[in-house]
């Protein structure tokens, strides 16, 4: 008797010792929100050097977090690279390497790792914003899991009337159209924050894409009669641009301030990027170039990343990154094993949270329709570059504007990348047979 009693105190503790164990595991799961712009330039916010645009969100944002010098985005385009965030796979690996036209094809829901993984892990989950990875049965935001949707399918939305380029309207609610009054980087910014008050007891991930700061180019001020304008660069000011971003930073301030009030800021896990470079009215010094290239105008990006309870403020990280690592890193912060997935990415928990060192990955992007007619591989300070038939070789740590062909003087490194990237190619064709 004695024994069994004992056997059974014994199991009654291993039960409660577990229980724990997960109770601790759930209450160490942090919120997270992943904050993605649009068409920017790398020097359009405070942090990276902005003069005429004033974002004192993000600037305190970079105050106290961490500020990324050399994060890229997998694509210079908006559906692969936003394909490659919530897959934590390259582009060429899903097989979406150009825009994608949501009304005929789009991102396969399995291969979602991000939010199908989140949503294991108890998370609630929303997506408010420009989504342009699909429409419809498989392919639309709800269909890859999200409890809740509020945005738009296509490349962007009129911010005062709320229609497509084309002239239709193209603002939904779950996969229902909605009529709704204001300026959309504001309703945005309302949906964002009525969804973290509405979470406030249980884990959430939260994905706002505005679409600041694409065209239309209008800002929150202006008179109806003027709604159908901005579309045309070349008639449009940098006075509207600027007036966006503002708006938009406005947005992200009353998003991190909902999380303050409701004394969730310190355990929640706040991201804030791009999803490629601009063109047009935006400025990206020093970099050279923009959207639609591969130059690191077109991908390389500011990353602002804030965990309080996690890492202490104020550092500056210049280890090249890629997009598919923030992938890796949300769901190491989220308590799931990522090793199995297999992602393209890796964790950036060791570096960030305790200081490890972790290896410098190769990073490989290829773009351009028919074929891919432009190539890249960054690996330290060197990046290697196909254009067209042309190949050049930069030193990024010496020439970040890339304008000092250094291919003549270090062939030897040059076809160390170039051999790399056919590897990284058919690694693909090999996964296809």
């Amino acid at each position: 008797m004695t024994i069994r009693l004992c056997a059974f105190v014994a199991l009654v503790a291993l039960s409660l010792a577990t229980a724990c164990d997960a109770i601790a595991q759930v209450s160490a799961r942090p919120n997270i929100v992943l904050i993605v712009a649009d068409y920017m330039g790398y020097s359009d916010i405070g942090p990276y050097g902005a003069t005429d645009i004033q974002t004192p969100s993000l600037d305190s944002l970079a105050k106290d977090g961490l500020q990324f010098s050399s994060y890229y985005s997998a694509s210079p385009v908006c559906g692969p690279s936003r394909a490659a965030l919530l897959s934590g796979f390259y582009p060429a690996r899903l097989g979406i390497e150009t825009n994608i036209n949501p009304d005929k094809s789009g991102m396969p829901s399995n291969d979602d790792t991000l939010v199908r993984e989140l949503k294991a892990a108890g998370y609630r989950t929303a997506m408010v914003g420009k989504w342009h990875l699909g429409q419809g049965p498989g392919f639309s935001p709800l269909s890859h899991g999200f409890d809740e949707f509020f945005g738009f399918h296509g490349w962007t939305l009129g911010y005062h009337d709320h229609l497509t380029s084309s002239g239709d309207p193209g603002l939904y609610r779950g996969d229902e159209l909605v009529n709704k009054d204001g300026y959309l980087t504001e309703i945005f910014t309302t949906e964002a924050t009525r969804f973290i008050e509405e979470s406030a007891n249980e884990p959430f991930f939260l994905y706002v894409a505005y679409n600041v700061a694409l065209p239309p180019y209008q800002g929150p001020e202006l008179p109806q009669s003027q709604w159908s304008s901005g579309w045309d660069a070349n008639e449009a000011r940098r006075e509207d641009y600027v007036a966006m971003v503002e708006a938009m930073d406005d947005g992200i301030g009353r998003v991190l301030g909902t999380l303050d009030e409701l004394g969730l800021a310190d355990d929640t896990l706040v991201i804030f990027t791009y999803d490629h470079g601009g063109r047009h009215l935006s400025l990206s010094d020093p970099l050279f170039h923009g959207f639609g290239t591969l130059w690191e105008g077109g991908i390389r990006v500011p990353l602002l990343v804030k965990w309080p309870d996690q890492f202490s403020g104020a550092q500056k990280i210049d280890r090249p990154t890629i997009a598919m690592d923030l992938s890796a890193t949300m769901l190491a912060a989220a308590g799931r094993n990522i090793e199995p997935l297999q992602l393209d990415g890796s964790s950036l928990l060791p570096l960030l949270r305790d200081g490890d060192e972790v290896e410098t990955e190769t990073l490989f992007w290829r773009f351009g329709a028919p074929g891919a007619t432009m190539k890249a591989v960054r690996r330290d300070n060197w990046k290697y570059v196909i254009d067209q038939d042309t190949q050049m070789l930069f030193d990024l740590d010496a020439d970040v504007g890339e304008r000092s062909d250094q291919f003549s003087r270090r062939t030897d490194i040059a076809n160390q990348l170039r051999d790399a990237l056919r590897e990284w190619e058919q690694s693909f064709v090999s996964a296809s047979e």
